[in-house]
């Protein structure tokens, strides 16, 4: 009788969901944004649970940019989520490489206050980005160049941290003007400052992605096959599921309806074909990088990219 009874609780024991799945495996991604629709694919792949059902419970979390590559080559979190920053490391010799790219256009707005109407009301003023030689100073010295300014001599950059935190300093005057991704750079808008210039109009480069180590790489291959596999699920669903979306990003950001459908197209404009980005999208932020940081080091798109498990994701 005790045999039958200890035989019945094994069973139960295996037939039990948390049991034949496992205790989750914590994995961490980071970026430097928290209100940032920039994260949105990654979150809703979350909210779906993705990454649960392969085994994963993925925290993210928001660290500047340049400290992120740190903490990820000290293996403090496991992956981070701008390819951007991941890329200008690269040509210097950093060892990560790209796994995927959510988008390869940039969506960041030069927005200043109301009282900034155009580039001659700007000169001699402060403008915020997140981090020296991160997406939103790229875009900065860019969306600047094309309005006739000089980054160097007519503006003073100054990096501040994340979006909430410019987002503050442009509404205490702190700075005039800072560089705003989506959907604050719409709430903005909506709140009478001006959007001097969208860099998402010429700057076409991967922004967004999974970036991980090459000692990962070596070391847990298994790990990065869920994670991408469960990445491609939430771009796939990202793209289907708009009412979906709309929905969770409402709550997730405390976004109104019309600002988050309004950011929704932009997203969706900007998104990458399944996780690839164009041979010559990526060329061109290599020679960008490589110009930001005034390296002549020959780089490979090798050197900088993985798609083996991407590839391997899609199949499944």
């Amino acid at each position: 009788m005790n045999s039958r009874l200890f035989f019945l609780g094994i069973l139960f024991f295996l037939l039990t969901p948390d049991a034949t799945i496992g205790a989750l495996e914590k994995v961490t991604v980071s970026h430097s944004v928290r209100g940032s629709l920039s994260v949105g694919p990654l979150l809703y792949g979350i909210h779906r649970d993705f990454y649960r059902e392969e085994g994963i419970e993925l925290l993210y979390v928001s660290i500047r940019a340049d400290l992120g590559i740190k903490a990820l080559l000290a293996g403090e979190v496991d992956y981070i989520y701008s390819v951007g920053t991941a890329i200008r490391g690269a040509v210097q010799g950093v060892p990560v490489k790209a796994l995927s790219f959510d988008f390869i256009k940039v969506f960041h707005s030069l927005m200043a206050r109301p009282e900034i109407a155009s580039a001659a009301a700007l000169k001699g003023k402060r403008v915020a980005v997140s981090s020296f030689g991160a997406s939103t100073d790229l875009s900065a010295r860019v969306a600047l160049q094309a309005m006739g300014l000089d980054p160097t001599r007519d503006v003073t950059i100054v990096a501040l941290g994340g979006d909430t935190i410019r987002y503050a300093a442009l509404q205490a005057g702190t700075v005039q003007a800072a560089m705003m991704s989506l959907p604050l750079n719409i709430r903005l808008k909506k709140e009478g400052y001006t959007e001097l210039f969208y860099a998402g109009k010429i700057l076409h480069e991967p922004l967004t992605g999974l970036v991980t180590s090459t000692e990962k790489i070596k070391r847990n291959p298994d790990q990065i096959h869920r994670m991408m596999r469960a990445f491609v699920r939430g771009m796939q669903a990202f793209k289907a599921e708009r009412a979906g979306f709309v929905s969770f990003a409402q709550k997730k950001f405390g976004l109104t309806k019309d600002v988050t459908e309004e950011a929704y197209e932009y997203l969706i404009d900007s998104l990458s074909q399944d996780g690839f980005a164009q041979p010559v999208v990526v060329e061109r932020a290599i020679e960008s990088a490589k110009k930001l940081v005034r390296s002549d080091k020959p780089v490979s798109q090798a050197d900088i990219v993985d798609y083996t498990f991407l590839r391997a994701a899609l199949k499944k």
